[in-house]
């Protein structure tokens, strides 16, 4: 073969190679991130471009490595991972997610699914079950655990579908109040003596409002809120009218 034909050859070889598949692993376990790295090491179409044991590490390697698949935990020390699916799926809608969890649930599995979720796969898969999970929703399909499978097929059968996400435009009124002084950047409580209301008890009631809403951060309901008030705020300007707000200022 001469030197024009090497070169060709050379040439094609490297069209015809795929870039390895970018991952980037979220676990609040130290020992679970090294052994996920151990697990994906043998795979020559999947890199580690790096981990995360929290939140805002998750947050920053997202920006900093533009993965093409986020390999995370349900649990992720006191963060939950269902939020940071939501979150990733708002702001990075090219990644794809595949939970790899220790948790065995339905409901998280459904909460999962719900959160744009791509697959959900249990921590007793193999090292090659995982990166066939990995290259499977790259490719975009859906993964899910042969454990979990029969819910899913159950879910069919029963013809139940998950069900809508809430939205702010489903809360009450006394949930927006809630939401409005959450937007102004206001504590529980400030939110408290703003409303006449035991501090815990706010506490309670927010959280009960982002388990509807699906949220885990006030960063989100605070977002979500001023969503919703933009929204209504360009309706009633189309329509004639003056808004009202919802904290009465």
């Amino acid at each position: 073969m001469d030197y024009f034909h090497k070169r060709n050859h050379r040439a094609q070889v490297q069209r015809e190679r795929r870039a390895p598949i970018r991952v980037l692993v979220i676990d609040g376990s130290a020992i679970a991130l090294q052994g996920v790295n151990v697990l994906l090491g043998a795979s020559n179409s999947i890199l580690v471009v790096a981990t995360a044991d929290s939140e805002a590490g998750a947050l920053a390697a997202l920006q900093t490595c533009r993965p093409d698949v986020v390999v995370l935990e349900v649990q992720i020390g006191p963060a939950c991972g269902i939020g940071l699916a939501n979150a990733i799926r708002e702001s990075h809608p090219d990644i794809r997610v595949l939970f790899f969890t220790a948790y065995e649930d339905p409901d998280l599995l459904r909460a999962a699914v719900l959160a744009g979720a791509h697959g959900y796969l249990l921590k007793t898969a193999s090292g090659e079950v995982l990166a066939k999970s990995i290259e499977a929703v790259y490719a975009g399909q859906a993964m899910i655990d042969e454990h979990l499978t029969q819910q899913v097929i159950q879910w069919v059968r029963d013809g139940v579908l998950p069900a809508p996400r809430a939205t702010v435009e489903d809360c009450r009124e006394e949930e927006l109040r809630l939401l409005s002084h959450v937007a102004e950047g206001k504590t529980n409580k400030e939110i408290a003596q703003a409303l006449n209301l035991n501090p815990r008890a706010v506490a309670t009631r927010l959280q009960r409002v982002y388990k509807r809403l699906r949220i885990s951060r006030r960063s989100e309901a605070a977002t979500s809120f001023t969503k919703h008030e933009l929204g209504l705020a360009s309706g009633l300007h189309r329509s004639g009218r003056n808004a009202i707000s919802v904290n009465g200022h």
